[in-house]
């Protein structure tokens, strides 16, 4: 099960790693600021929605702590996302 997971882990990873490139390769190719945010915000999504019980083990960190974090990031990320499209 934790293989599963940890592949599904990375299958998450991958897909929004591609979408944050995309993103800033839209900016470099149009000079398109809003794309640059779209970028930056799945940077932060993907790293945020990737965090769960594997890494809990790997870093030692408290799980309340991780779920702070985790929060964070995914709020972080929406909020460069929003500013994209309202910005």
């Amino acid at each position: 099960m934790e293989g599963m997971l940890f592949v599904g882990k990375l299958l998450t990873m991958g897909l929004g790693l591609l979408i944050a490139l995309r993103g800033f390769q839209g900016y470099r190719r149009n000079e398109s600021e809003p794309m640059l945010f779209v970028g930056v915000g799945f940077v932060f999504l993907t790293f945020g929605g990737i965090m769960g019980c594997s890494f809990i083990r790997a870093s030692g960190m408290a799980p309340g702590t991780l779920g702070v974090v985790q929060t964070g990031l995914v709020a972080t990320g929406m909020g460069f996302v929003l500013y994209s499209l309202y910005g």
